[in-house]
């Protein structure tokens, strides 16, 4: 997402690859910097004990989402969803004045919302835009109708102390309250029944002083593709041009009488799943209306004008309705019975052989890391002390000299099981007792700054192709095992596993009801990432519990620990 990215570049990718190779040249001691990538040709230690199993998710927090989605994406090993979407709009200019007087003819009313693109050149040259973060490519029935439905800034149930929460399973609310016929009614069935993303440009023409256009065309602006429905002329005539007093005064009272805007999607054959910023969109009233009238009376071009002699002296106005008020996200699953079957029974104890991640309304990994604590402070004897066996002895082992280089989790895509469908680009591995990054995702300043969503690219977490087929991801997380092994008092967090959208967004979102997880700890699962819920794609990897004589045991799921021994 290049020409509409949602956070800031940090650096250039060459300043990049030089932090990246200053890096590989440090060397430093256990639990602190980042050390040399050379490792000697040594192999990794991947005895740790690590228990991972898949955790489905139900409703989700999905107001205010800084991307939603949009459309229908069927997956053939996961399902299908489909997304709705509703968003209150505002005035741009508030309190707009229309003078009766200079009658106001309403010429169009044009829904638009950009694509994520970038501009490229092909073979003849030209500039040309590759659409990005759209899947799918049939065309879809998109409606769009005037929301009946109240969206709350605060919640009225909790004496208006905190924000109005909107889940992902609210869809029927919204349906049952909408108002009318749908908004998009154009002949063009592009626009609405047989509607596709298109990735040609939007190109403006210059009009002349009669506001017709110039003749040879004159380009005026091109703009980068977007979603461009033509609404009904009609219903904002009333709504909008001749609303009553009063109505159109400040953008609260302007909310209550023009509730908002819902987007619904109906079934297709495979369909197209869009996502959208929609802050950046928003409906624009085209209108002209008489440039001046004296005593009743519109002044006219002079007699002396060749081309409009004599007829009334026309002015093209504008008022545009921004869609940045409150929104939610409405997500309607239809789990493959394979997906369902993969998350109905995860095993909580000794881990799972499959690791099933989705976005959306879909499932997370919960990753435990050193087994039990069954002994001391030494790992083998005495008393159990709050620390993880294992966790002690490569403690022990730091204090006799030994050097962690890197430690890394690497995920192996179950091939087989995931056929054809396409992998998510990216995963995000996160500390789930605190819900936040781990500490290599904060100390990773490296960036693309033609790429953001490979941003943070040392921590990693980006699939590994061979042949275009992906293979494998890999998240490394020296710091935080560093920090493990150094500050004693560092709790050994029970780690989370979701598809991220973007590596840049780590704020979490609520879930309508809690999930139980197994005692360790033993609280419920209350949130996940944000940004899985941006993406609709989903990954089978394999996890720890695979025997020994399994063809896919070296696949497992492993902690990879590079370490320098004393002399």
């Amino acid at each position: 997402m290049n020409k509409l990215s949602f956070y800031g570049i940090v650096a250039t990718f060459v300043l990049s690859a030089i932090f990246l190779t200053s890096c590989d040249q440090d060397f430093s001691e256990i639990g602190s910097g980042i050390v040399d990538e050379n490792h000697f040709g040594s192999a990794p230690d991947v005895s740790a004990t690590i228990t991972a199993y898949s955790q489905k998710i139900g409703a989700v927090q999905s107001n205010n989402l800084p991307i939603n989605p949009l459309g229908i994406y069927k997956d053939p090993i996961f399902g299908k969803v489909k997304a709705n979407f509703v968003t209150q709009i505002e005035l741009a200019t508030p309190n707009p004045v229309f003078d009766v007087e200079k009658n106001q003819v309403l010429d169009s009313v044009v829904l638009t919302i950009p694509y994520f693109s970038t501009k490229t050149t092909n073979a003849a040259l030209k500039e040309v835009y590759k659409l990005d973060s759209i899947k799918g490519k049939t065309p879809i029935d998109l409606k769009v109708f005037e929301s009946g439905y109240v969206l709350n800034d605060l919640d009225p149930a909790l004496n208006f102390s905190a924000q109005q929460r909107y889940y992902t399973d609210q869809d029927a609310d919204f349906n049952a309250n909408k108002k009318g016929t749908k908004l998009n009614n154009s002949i063009n069935a592009k626009e609405n029944t047989a509607f596709v993303p298109d990735s040609i440009a939007y190109i403006a023409f210059k009009k002349d002083r009669g506001l017709k256009e110039i003749v040879p065309r004159e380009v005026e602006a091109t703009l980068a593709p977007r979603m461009r429905l033509k609404l009904d002329k009609a219903f904002f005539e009333q709504k909008i041009l001749n609303a009553p007093q009063g109505k159109l005064l400040n953008n609260s009272i302007f909310k209550e009488y023009f509730r908002g805007i819902y987007f619904q999607v109906d079934d297709a054959t495979d369909g197209t799943l869009m996502q959208l910023d929609f802050s950046k969109g928003d409906i624009t009233l085209h209108y002209h209306e008489y440039s001046k009238v004296e005593d009743g009376v519109p002044v006219k071009f002079p007699a002396t004008d060749e081309n409009y002699a004599g007829q009334d002296i026309l002015v093209a106005r504008t008022l545009v309705l921004n869609m940045r008020g409150n929104t939610v996200s409405l997500l309607e699953n239809e789990n493959s019975t394979f997906y369902a079957n993969g998350i109905a029974n995860p095993n909580r104890t000794e881990g799972d052989a499959n690791l099933f991640l989705k976005g959306g309304q879909g499932s997370i990994a919960i990753i435990d890391l050193f087994g039990v604590d069954n002994f001391g402070d030494d790992g083998l004897t005495g008393l159990p002390d709050g620390v993880a066996d294992e966790l002690n002895i490569i403690r022990n082992k730091a204090e006799s000299g030994w050097l962690v280089n890197e430690a890394n989790l690497t995920f192996y895509i179950d091939q087989q099981k995931m056929g054809a469908a396409a992998n998510p680009y990216r995963l995000y591995l996160y500390d789930l007792n605190n819900n936040r990054p781990l500490v290599d995702w904060s100390t990773d300043g490296t960036s693309v700054g033609s790429k953001p969503k490979s941003s943070k690219f040392i921590h990693d977490g980006i699939i590994q192709k061979v042949d275009k087929k992906g293979i494998k991801y890999r998240v490394r997380i020296t710091d935080h095992i560093r920090n493990l092994i150094k500050q004693k008092d560092s709790t050994n967090v029970r780690l989370g596993l979701s598809i991220t959208e973007s590596i840049g967004i780590t704020a979490n979102v609520k879930l309508r009801t809690p999930e139980m997880l197994s005692e360790k700890p033993n609280k419920p699962l209350v949130r996940i990432p944000g940004a899985s819920l941006l993406n609709p794609l989903g990954s089978v990897l394999f996890g720890n519990n695979i025997a020994p004589n399994d063809p896919n045991y070296e696949k497992r799921l492993k902690l990879e620990i590079y370490y320098t021994k004393p002399n």
